[in-house]
């Protein structure tokens, strides 16, 4: 799988307090409890440890990635979604992409993390669960192939990534996820 291994965004993308600038365009957008204006602006990016290929830094400071990227996005007609999950604000901010990625209803609104395991078939939550685990509880990009159940009963893989986002303290603040729909066997 062509995924990153040290950053959601492509190689050179601008930033702005840690998202990709100007990629709220076609985000859709969560209301936030408490008044938050799901922004979701979420601290700063970068991070690791030994394991990662990265230095650990949480300063802010740029680190190109260690590994694969994700393709060019739209410029080669694949569906990219991209996902972020506001752990301080519980904000949640999807593109349209990822509704049509993960068989959702944009009426409906982004599901939550604990709820993303619904449109997955049973045999598949470990490994999602294994790769949340990686992101928020030890800080390191995750990347697996997903099938996600579609309510005619059919089962679409979609491959995604996510990686964590640190705040200046170096804990977990958020999630980023990309997903595109795996090339057929």
């Amino acid at each position: 799988m062509n995924m990153p291994s040290g950053a959601a965004c492509p190689p050179g993308t601008a930033t702005v307090d840690g998202a990709p600038a100007g990629a709220h365009g076609s985000d859709v957008h969560a209301p936030a409890p408490k008044g938050d204006d799901g922004s979701g602006g979420s601290g700063e990016a970068g991070g690791g440890d030994a394991d990662s290929g990265t230095d650990g830094r949480v300063d802010g400071t740029a680190q190109e990635p260690s590994g694969p990227y994700l393709g060019g996005g739209s410029d080669d007609g694949v569906v990219l979604g991209s996902a972020e999950w506001d752990l301080l604000t519980d904000g949640i901010r999807w593109n349209a992409e990822t509704y049509l990625l993960l068989g959702c209803d944009p009426s409906h609104g982004p599901l939550s993390l604990d709820r993303l395991p619904d449109r997955l078939p049973e045999a598949d939550r470990p490994l999602l669960r294994r790769m949340m685990t990686d992101a928020l509880v030890h800080g390191r990009v995750a990347a697996g192939t997903l099938r996600i159940r579609r309510a005619c009963g059919r089962h679409d893989s979609v491959e995604c990534a996510g990686e964590p986002v640190l705040g200046a303290d170096g804990t977990v603040t958020a999630l980023r996820m990309l997903l595109r729909p795996a090339p057929p066997h």
